[in-house]
């Protein structure tokens, strides 16, 4: 694996079918890589008319059928068997293993993870947003996605006190909208990547960790994109957040990093790869 170089960008899928050379070859190098698609392309049969049974006998895990028959709106269903489609053909893709082969489990917090015979344990992270899906896998270290529509509002006076730390809201104040705008979505997306990286999600409260520009070698790198095309109606930002114990301080230039203690007590810094 090269830990070092830049992050490559989020990869489009059409389906089961892939394209899956670029997604092998990304964890091939990297030992991780992050793929979305649109959830409908990855459906054996429209959402009113799936049947448990019938159209998805061993491709759902047993906590992933209960959890199924808990949903009633078919695009609810439609996304979630899309989703868990999406997961077993991933790990499948760099793996070897046939997706059926893939079982899915998950962390007490609900962090996603994946285990086939010949590859042990496989780290992943899931996201969506409208009809988009986003997947993270990662050979050993912890992984975390998350998607939004680059279009979304989001008011700083509405939400920048819950999710900025006060260095955070300094930089904020300086742009004028809609920079501000686009600045903290970003930064949304980046901080629910990392917390789906740890498995609390929002069990840790966003303005309690904060992104600065302070350089470390802890090994925690992070990724934001801005993704056009065929595989979304609209532009997303996607960020990706994951663990390189393997990494030198030198090579990549720009790493995340967390701080053993609370904002206030435990403070998370960063340098932005741009």
């Amino acid at each position: 694996m090269t830990p070092d170089g830049p992050p490559p960008s989020p990869l489009p899928l059409t389906g089961p079918d892939g394209p899956w050379r670029p997604v092998r070859q990304a964890y091939a190098a990297r030992g991780r890589a992050v793929v979305h698609g649109r959830w409908r392309e990855w459906l054996p049969l429209d959402p009113q008319d799936l049947v448990l049974d019938q159209d998805l006998r061993g491709m759902l895990d047993e906590r992933d059928r209960r959890r199924l028959r808990t949903l009633t709106r078919p695009a609810a269903r439609g996304r979630f068997v899309a989703s868990r489609l999406l997961l077993k053909h991933l790990v499948a893709a760099v793996s070897g293993a046939a997706p059926e082969a893939v079982c899915l489990a998950y962390e007490p917090g609900g962090r996603p993870y994946a285990r086939c015979a010949g590859a042990g344990r496989v780290e992943l992270s899931l996201s969506h947003t409208g009809d988009l899906l986003v997947a993270g896998v990662s050979r050993r270290e912890r992984i975390g996605v998350d998607v939004e529509a680059s279009g979304r509002p989001m008011r700083y006076a509405d939400v920048g006190r819950r999710l900025c730390a006060p260095a955070e809201r300094a930089a904020l104040a300086d742009l004028a909208e809609p920079e501000r705008e686009r600045a903290l979505l970003r930064l949304w997306t980046l901080k629910e990547a990392y917390t789906k990286a740890l498995g609390c999600g929002m069990r840790l409260a966003f303005a309690e960790f904060e992104f600065d520009a302070v350089v470390s070698g802890s090994g925690w790198r992070f990724s934001i994109s801005e993704v056009n095309g065929d595989h979304s109606a609209a532009s997303h930002f996607i960020s990706s957040v994951w663990r390189q114990y393997e990494c030198s301080v030198g090579g990549f230039g720009r790493e995340l990093v967390e701080r053993p203690r609370r904002f206030g007590n435990n403070r998370m810094r960063v340098y932005d790869g741009g």
